[in-house]
Parts: structure tokens; C-alpha cells; sequence
């Protein structure tokens, strides 16, 4: 499925959720009350911009008296979509931002944000001069024109500004291959190590790092990020979002595993100190 007839299936599936609410004669704020959700949701879901869990389709129904056939129709549709992989590119330019507004939509909607990065640092926890240099190596890569590179940069930083959302939780799990390899100046390596250290003990922000030394559970060949049930994958080519079931629960698992053997608080910070002290100009 492409990516404009996901959009077309989230929005065919908040027409059909409008027209229920509709016909019981409830507004959007009376429907939120009655679910326990704040209007902004119920909004997002009708639009499109969100979809739905199963048993949000489910506690919609039958708030809005939906009968059976009805609830059936609606779970095929959700499943059509979760079933869905998406591309989702990441070009310089208009694709790039473009795919920083998406980043920064999930963000803000997300409750749960989990990310496992094994070459480069979570783009939440990235400081502007680190972020710089990953944006024009993009823009190297594609040989486009950088004049938007500082306007993409904003718009990662904007992003960030989730992290202070005491309604939200993240949770970050790097490999030490991170906090060591020298992907931009040494500079900016030392400020943005210094960054990672203040982030632990954040009340909302778990970070933790893993060891070179342990045993992994599973072969971490790529990062990614879990939006609540929104899976992102960056690869050279292009980006992918991914939403089925059995993706959700795979990487769930994965991320789980990864978790639970890196080392968090102060042993976390000790690892990002040590790589702090041990860093070196490039030969």
C-alpha cells in the first residue's frame, strides 16, 4: 500500500467514525468526555492524522451504538492499514523536511516513545552542532542544495521540545559504538556526550547504553523508533513506517531484549564520562 492510499484509507476510516458520532447527535467534545479522551484526539481520528487502536475502533462503537456488522467493517479497515508498510522518504529539500514534520507529528502524539540507535545518537537527544553535521551528510549524500539544511535543522530541534512533556515517556537504548565513533569533530563530539550525561536522571527520559562487552540477544542491525504503535526505520535508500501487528509485537520484543541488558543511571553515565575523557582527534 502507498503511501497516499494509507492516507486514504485513514481517512475513509474517520469519515465512517465521524458519521457515527453524527447520527447519536454527539459533538466531538461530548464524545471525548463520554471516552475519557481529550477532544484534540477525537479530532486527530476523524481527520485522518491518527489512527486508531482496535480497541479505540471498539470504545468509539459502542459509545456511538454501532452494531455488529458495523464494528466488523470497521476492524478490516484498521487492519488494512496496520498491515500496511509505507515508505516514507527522506530526501533533502522539501522530502526532508517533509519527513521532519512527520518525525515531529508522531512525537507530539505518542505517549510511549522508545528508539534503539546503533550507529548514531537518538535524533531527540541530538544537539544542534551534532544534528548539523548528520543534515549535511544527507545533503551530501543526494547531492541537493543545502539551503534548506538550516531550516530541517530547526525543525529537528523544534522536535525536541517533547522531551520536556511530563505527559510523555521516552526511552533510548544506544549501543557504546555511539558515545565512540567519531562521526563528526571532536568538538562537537565532547558537546554532545556532555549532553547525553545531563539527560540521565531526567524524570521522563530512560537512556541507556550498552556495553561493548556484553552479550547481545539479537544481532542489532539497525535502529529505529517506536511511536507508541508507529514503527520508523531509516535506511540510505529511504525511510519506512511500519504499523502491522506482527511488526509492533517483533520490535516490541527487540526493543525489550535490548533494554534489558544495557545499563541505565549512573552506570549509563559512567560509559558516556569514560568515552568523554577518552576522546581523541582523528587520525
Amino acid at each position: 500500500m502507498s503511501g497516499n492510499q494509507t492516507g486514504s484509507g485513514r481517512a475513509t476510516l474517520g469519515a465512517r467514525l465521524r458519521e457515527l458520532r453524527a447520527r447519536e447527535g454527539m459533538s466531538g467534545v461530548m464524545l471525548a468526555a463520554r471516552l475519557g479522551w481529550v477532544q484534540s484526539k477525537v479530532s486527530r481520528i476523524e481527520t485522518g492524522r491518527q489512527v486508531p487502536t482496535g480497541d479505540e475502533v471498539r470504545a468509539w462503537a459502542e459509545a456511538t451504538q454501532a452494531d455488529d456488522s458495523t464494528v466488523d467493517e470497521l476492524l478490516q479497515g484498521l487492519r488494512t492499514l496496520r498491515t500496511a508498510y509505507i515508505p516514507w522518504r527522506r530526501g533533502s529539500g522539501p522530502h526532508q523536511s517533509g519527513g521532519s514534520r512527520s518525525a515531529m507529528e508522531l512525537a507530539a502524539e505518542a505517549t510511549l516513545v522508545r528508539n534503539f540507535e546503533v550507529g548514531v545518537v537518538p535524533g531527540l537527544l541530538q544537539t544542534a552542532d551534532y544534528a548539523r553535521v548528520r543534515l549535511a551528510e544527507e545533503v551530501g549524500l543526494r547531492g541537493a542544495p543545502a539551503d534548506d539544511l538550516e531550516h530541517t535543522l530547526l525543525l529537528r530541534i523544534q522536535r525536541q521540545q517533547v522531551l520536556y512533556d511530563s505527559t510523555k515517556k521516552f526511552q533510548f537504548v544506544v549501543t557504546e559504538s555511539v558515545l565512540r565513533m567519531l562521526l563528526c569533530p571532536v568538538e562537537v563530539m565532547r558537546g554532545q556526550l556532555d549532553r547525553l550525561a545531563a539527560l540521565i536522571g531526567m524524570g521522563n527520559v530512560d537512556l541507556g547504553v550498552i556495553p561493548t562487552s556484553v552479550l547481545l540477544p539479537v544481532a542489532p542491525l539497525h535502529g529505529f523508533v517506536m511511536f507508541d504503535d508507529a514503527i520508523t526505520i531509516e535506511t540510505w535508500a529511504e525511510g519506512q513506517l511500519l504499523q502491522s501487528p506482527a511488526d509492533i509485537s517483533r520490535f516490541r520484543s527487540i526493543f525489550n531484549r535490548l533494554h534489558g541488558i544495557a545499563r541505565h543511571g549512573e552506570a549509563a553515565r559512567h560509559i558516556i564520562l569514560d568515552a568523554l575523557t577518552q576522546l581523541r582527534p582523528a587520525a
